[in-house]
């Protein structure tokens, strides 16, 4: 029986340069990192991990939901870190890989349930692209899992795993938060991100 995808949120980094949490950032009433649990929840994925730091890890664990919230020891070494972290747990868990992981950094908030849906539709590892520009949140598959697992934790995941470009719903996608002129970006454009999120969930 094959096993539903896998989520895994990315809310390890330091925010030096945003001057706070990203994870804990609220947009439309609720956390970043609370946000993208509810969206991989909603696109099926189980189990959903959460990756983040040991200073963030109670404040992550109260928006976290059921998600489960794994701490790497050494986030500043890089994100391939993290998802390796999310990547033991996951097959400790299960025994065996699902045919998708859904990786989303809570830092690139600009997604909805459409712009993921296309890739999980196909095989292979796949990034959300519109408009000519790629974002996230990206699907690997099976041999990806196995590749990252063997290289450092501080490669670069687009130098370890070949994304295909899939065409998807994504007006967003650009959206990276991690400077304040770049939260203030979002906060002045808060209501419409949040229109466009409630338009895809039928509200």
């Amino acid at each position: 029986m094959a096993l539903p995808p896998a989520g895994v949120v990315l809310a390890a980094g330091a925010s030096n340069r945003l001057g706070q949490p990203k994870a804990l950032v609220r947009v439309g009433g609720a956390t970043l990192v609370a946000r993208a649990v509810d969206q991989l929840t909603a696109l099926g994925c189980s189990p959903v991990y959460v990756v983040t730091r040991s200073a963030l890890m109670v404040d992550v664990l109260l928006e976290a939901g059921r998600a489960t919230v794994l701490v790497n020891s050494d986030p500043d070494a890089g994100r391939t870190g993290s998802l390796q972290l999310a990547l033991k747990a996951l097959y400790a868990e299960r025994g065996r890989w699902p045919s998708h992981v859904v990786m989303a950094p809570v830092d690139r908030p600009g997604w909805r349930l459409d712009t993921v849906e296309p890739l999980l539709a196909r095989s292979g590892c796949s990034a959300p692209a519109f408009g000519g520009r790629r974002g996230h949140p990206v699907t690997l598959d099976g041999e990806a899992m196995s590749t990252v697992l063997g290289v450092s934790p501080s490669a670069s995941l687009r130098d370890a795993v070949s994304f295909e470009a899939v065409a998807a719903h994504g007006p967003w996608l650009g959206l990276n938060i991690d400077t304040p002129e770049a939260l203030s970006h979002l906060l002045e454009n808060e209501a419409a991100l949040t229109a466009y999120w409630a338009e895809g969930e039928g509200i």
